[in-house]
């Protein structure tokens, strides 16, 4: 398969960020980058085969590796590549390719261990170290058309998984089944099978597929939804709970092309959908309306997260919006691109003004005591003329049919929770 068929980025693409991201950090006094972090190597150099990408103010970046070099070479081509050097050569390596004393080095304080920050800080007495983070994370939230190609493959190969969800429901036994076999479909279709996040702590599956009141259950992760999991080790999402008739179940899931993330969830319910929720559900889908409509380049991102609370007051769905507690969920929605928290985060008090080219998803739930979590998310690109759905699946509640494949085999719910 060709490399643009896997996502790889073409040298012209690769050739535009790095000369914007050169004419931030000039701009920002910067004089050079070592770049480190998977994601980060991935949209600046295209691979994250490499160890680290060293990008002076001006010129071509240069690729640090560990042996054998071939794949880098291979996945990079036009890049310059050479070995990842000891503490005791890391200076003159750089200021070589630099052409000149390195005063300033920009890196990725956000993410970047101590240990590995101390090591290159004792190796370049006399550099002053700054984070580059800011403005990397300001450069990837605009996405370009290439960018854009690949989330679009990602969300038609997440709209055959969901509608994959509707047919195998009936005998789905637990949360857990239902999920391995949604997110094994998503891998055939050529999802990484990894979902990135920057956070510390930031961990995910592949998503959140939840069964009535599991909706509801809190758990430590930046989300709306928890979870009770599968135990200590990783205590939010699906657990071994056991489907039954006439219940509700939240389906959140992402997907990826090219390493570009897309970010969805829908709502099915095994039998006929109770009014109860279908109302709420109808006014929630308002919501959602109202508030696209309000969402244009030059808005502050935090002021998305306002207007949703004033709508959902407004349309009688104060009472578990975002959650059943205060504090409530702190963000509506959050940028997806290479990781699945980028900027920008529509959250309580950010100030950063949206922009024409960002990609975020919008996530609205509400919060039903005794049945569980009635919610959408779609992932959009931000237009001039306001919010285009990348994201293609229909937002209708899918009423199942519900087969208990246990009770066929003989078999019992015990069985089921085991």
């Amino acid at each position: 398969m060709h490399a643009m068929d896997l996502g790889f980025p073409p040298e012209p693409e690769l050739t535009d960020r790095l000369r914007r991201l050169q004419a931030l950090m000039d701009k920002a006094g910067l004089q050079a980058a070592l770049i480190l972090q998977n994601a980060d190597l991935i949209w600046i150099a295209g691979t994250y085969q490499a160890e680290a990408a060293f990008v002076p103010r001006s010129g071509d970046a240069l690729l640090l590796a560990k042996p054998p070099l071939d794949r880098i070479r291979e996945e990079a081509p036009s890049a310059a590549v050479d070995l990842w050097p000891s503490p005791k050569e890391l200076r003159n390596r750089l200021e070589a390719w630099a052409d000149g004393p390195i005063l300033s080095l920009g890196l990725e304080l956000d993410v970047l261990p101590v240990n590995l920050f101390r090591r290159i800080e004792t190796a370049l007495p006399g550099t002053r170290i700054e984070d580059v983070s800011p403005l990397i994370r300001r450069l990837r939230s605009i996405k370009s058309d290439f960018e854009l190609g690949l989330l679009r493959r990602a969300a038609e190969a997440l709209d055959e998984v969901f509608r994959t969800a509707a047919r195998i429901l009936p005998d789905c036994r637990t949360e857990l089944d239902l999920e391995g076999r949604l997110t094994g479909v998503a891998r055939a279709l050529g999802h990484q099978g990894l979902i990135r996040g920057r956070g510390f702590n930031m961990e995910l599956a592949l998503g959140h597929v939840l069964a009535g009141e599991n909706g509801l259950a809190p758990a430590k992760v930046a989300s709306p939804t928890g979870g009770r999991g599968v135990g200590p080790g990783f205590g939010q999402g699906a657990s071994h709970r056991p489907l039954g008739p006439d219940e509700l179940i939240s389906v959140d899931l992402c997907t990826t092309f090219g390493g570009y993330t897309v970010d969805q969830a829908r709502l099915f319910f095994t039998g006929p959908v109770p009014s109860k929720v279908q109302d709420v559900y109808a006014r929630l889908l308002d919501v959602i309306e109202a508030l696209k409509a309000r969402i244009r380049p030059g808005l502050a991102a935090g002021r998305v997260y306002d207007l949703a609370f004033e709508l959902a007051h407004r349309h009688g769905l104060d009472d578990g919006f975002m959650g059943l507690e205060d504090p409530r969920c702190p963000f509506i929605g959050h940028g997806v691109g290479l990781e699945l928290d980028e900027w920008p985060v529509l959250a309580r008090g950010m100030e950063e003004p949206l922009a024409a080219g960002m990609v975020f998803a919008l996530e609205p739930r509400v919060f039903l005591p005794g049945v569980g979590v009635v919610g959408l998310e779609d992932t959009y690109l931000l237009t001039e003329d306001g919010p285009e759905k990348l994201t293609r699946t229909p937002v209708d509640i899918v009423s199942a049919s519900f087969n208990d494949p246990l009770a066929t085999q003989g078999g019992g719910s015990q069985g089921a929770s085991g």
